[in-house]
């Protein structure tokens, strides 16, 4: 019993389109096991057979696939006819040979323009695949000679091969090189999953290189990025990299962009125990801190302390010479006498 809800076919019939049409479903019908009605292998028996009524049921149930498988005015042509073998036959008879030489032209122009282009390798071959099926259809030869349709069959290959690798993108200069200086010639299947593998070996390279850029790219921003942004000082505070002061970034730097048309000073703070003011601001500077430590400045001032003596006696000889105005008279030169130890 038929439970198959499938439809019979996607090509419906519809007088432009026999050759999709008679494959389809054909190949329906041989699922089926009931070609042998359309062929004529499985002729009427005598009605007086024991397996007449078999026959009918099996005859009209193929009759009816064919007829649902057209369009409905092409149908209604085929609805008078005894046999699934009748139908069959005028259908191929008044449809087979129509628009067959502008269909041709129309699959040959598509297949000389064609190239991969943005297409995957796999999308590009499947579709030259589906137009040379196309083509087959039309070309049905009957050899005299079984060696040579094989042979004929060959060379067609190798030219398919050949317009499967010159269609390719730039890209893929290399592989189709090396495929074209094989001799033999690989079968189109060969030549297609090495194209498909050499494009897969290509796209994961380029990703890999992709995500070593964006690595870079991202320690480049990160290495070179504003000062405020990779160094902070104690309690979270900012520090601008352009005056190096704490409590602001460079984006509000006044040093670089001026004092905001706004602005106005804070209101006069009184120190504890003083009656002066001092007026203060987010931005006002602050003291270096002092590179040397606690007992490096004790030393310093050690070392310090016989020059700054010397240089004190000095300055009080020089003022009395220039009271004197013999500092004048003598000019600005010292001589060896001048030395003290």
């Amino acid at each position: 019993m038929e439970t198959s809800h499938l439809p019979i076919t996607a090509h419906k019939l519809n007088g432009q389109n026999y050759l999709q049409w008679s494959q389809s479903i054909l190949m329906f019908i041989r699922g089926k096991e009931k070609d042998d009605y359309i062929t004529g292998a499985s002729a009427a028996p005598e009605t007086t057979a024991s397996t007449y009524k078999k026959w009918i049921a099996e005859n009209n149930m193929v009759m009816s696939w064919l007829v649902n498988s057209m369009t409905p005015d092409i149908g209604e042509n085929f609805l008078s006819f005894d046999t699934a073998k009748e139908i069959w036959d005028i259908a191929k008879e008044t449809f087979s040979d129509k628009e067959n030489t502008s269909e041709i032209i129309q699959i040959e122009g598509i297949l000389h323009d064609l190239r991969q282009g943005n297409l995957t390798v796999t999308e590009y071959f499947n579709t030259l695949t589906r137009l040379w099926r196309q083509l087959d259809t039309f070309e049905v030869h009957n050899w005299n000679c079984v060696t040579d349709g094989l042979l004929y069959k060959k060379i067609v290959e190798g030219k398919r091969v050949f317009k499967f690798l010159l269609g390719l993108n730039k890209n893929l200069d290399e592989i189709r090189g090396r495929i074209m200086g094989v001799k033999p010639l690989p079968s189109l299947r060969e030549a297609f999953s090495e194209v498909r593998r050499e494009e897969s070996r290509k796209n994961l390279m380029m990703g890999s290189h992709q995500q070593l850029n964006m690595a870079e790219s991202s320690a480049l921003k990160t290495q070179f990025a504003p000062f405020d942004n990779r160094q902070k000082i104690k309690g979270g505070r900012p520090w601008c990299d352009h005056c190096r002061k704490p409590g602001h970034s460079r984006e509000t730097c006044w040093k670089i962009h001026g004092k905001p048309v706004d602005w106005k000073p804070r209101q006069p703070l009184e120190k504890e125990g003083r009656g002066n003011h001092v007026a203060t601001d987010e931005q006002s500077p602050q003291p270096e801190a002092s590179p040397f430590n606690k007992e490096q400045m004790e030393m310093l001032q050690k070392l310090l302390s016989p020059l700054l003596s010397v240089q004190s006696q000095t300055g009080s000889s020089s003022n009395q010479l220039i009271g004197s105005g013999t500092l004048a008279h003598k000019g600005f030169g010292f001589g060896e006498d001048d030395w003290q130890c």
